[in-house]
């Protein structure tokens, strides 16, 4: 396994980095730590202006990307660490697997001392509340996982910037987004942001059987650079195309929230769009051109409907056929 240090803090760069590397042909197994300038990052199947306060983040300078993972939006700044674990496919799609997948993570913050335990679809907690968050992707057969690691993020930012979901929080029996998080400072010794990257890198290592840092290919950062252009600082990667719609559904389900908007002509989907905060290895849209022309019925669109597991993970049929009546 190698271990990168991305020491860049732009988004857009940085997301544009983590594609290349976990996407390159038979690369090995790696992990990355990077940080992010005040950035919210948007879950690949979110409809971005739902989810951010637009006049908070043009008041306060935060930019904002969309990731190629699924999953809920989440905030960074230079107080939070974040990490990339990728490497040869793995279609591990048990119950467990995010669990698994973390527990490296969860190892190093316990034998620091932080009780941290992995908790529901993708969160770490400490005591009850949200130190980090993580989500997973194929891309191209390699395997991506990535997430979050809270240590001083600015809380009244994080609280400003997104738009907690009332499904969510409703479901958890918590009011905000700021009651449910927490930062890695409150339960570790005295450090600074940057001595936390380095303890957690040099632990992490540790646990992984890793003996030393790599330096990032410069074609590979090159290739990055173009990539952040072209696809993560661009409007329609971001933010999508306007879409207006005769019909919409939200409902939240144990894999996650998911919402139908349908613009129907003579009874029938002429176009659709299917977003949240639901995690899939194949992109949805698949699914959208699937449905496209049938009989805006229930019983239609379940005589057409294949199979939604790797598209929308977490969601039975069922579930997702409720959506239509």
């Amino acid at each position: 396994m190698l271990f990168f240090v991305n020491r860049e803090t732009d988004p857009a760069f940085n997301l544009a980095l983590e594609e290349l590397l976990a996407s390159t042909g038979d690369a090995p197994e790696f992990f990355m730590l990077w940080r992010n300038r005040p950035t919210v990052v948007v879950g690949r199947n979110q409809l971005t202006a739902a989810e951010i306060d637009g006049g908070y983040i043009r008041r306060n300078g935060i930019e904002v990307v969309r990731r190629i993972t699924g999953g809920g939006a989440v905030y960074h700044d230079l107080g939070n660490l974040n990490y990339t674990i990728a490497g040869p496919a793995d279609r591990d799609d048990s119950p467990d697997s995010f669990a698994r997948r973390a527990a490296p993570v969860v190892d190093v913050l316990r034998e620091w001392g932080v009780p941290a335990e992995f908790s529901g679809r993708n969160d770490i907690l400490v005591d009850g509340r949200k130190v980090s968050g993580s989500a997973r992707s194929t891309i191209r057969g390699r395997s991506l996982f990535h997430g979050t690691l809270l240590f001083e993020v600015d809380m009244e930012r994080l609280a400003g910037a997104l738009r907690p979901d009332p499904l969510k929080t409703a479901s958890k029996g918590i009011a905000s987004v700021r009651a449910r998080v927490a930062n890695l400072k409150e339960f570790l010794p005295p450090m600074t942001a940057d001595e936390f990257a380095a303890g957690f890198a040099r632990r992490l290592c540790l646990r992984l059987g890793v003996a030393s840092e790599t330096a990032i290919p410069a074609e590979i950062a090159e290739a990055a650079r173009r990539l952040a252009d072209e696809k993560y600082r661009s409007r329609e990667w971001t933010y999508g195309t306007a879409f207006a719609c005769d019909y919409e559904k939200r409902a939240r389900f144990a894999g996650g929230s998911v919402t139908l908007r349908c613009r129907i002509r003579a009874n029938r989907i002429e176009a659709l769009r299917i977003s949240g905060d639901f995690f899939g290895s194949v992109p949805v849209e698949r699914l959208e051109a699937e449905l496209a022309g049938t009989e805006f019925r229930r019983d239609a669109v379940d005589a057409v409907l294949g199979d939604i597991g790797d598209l929308i993970r977490g969601v039975s049929r069922e579930e997702f056929l409720s959506l239509f009546e």
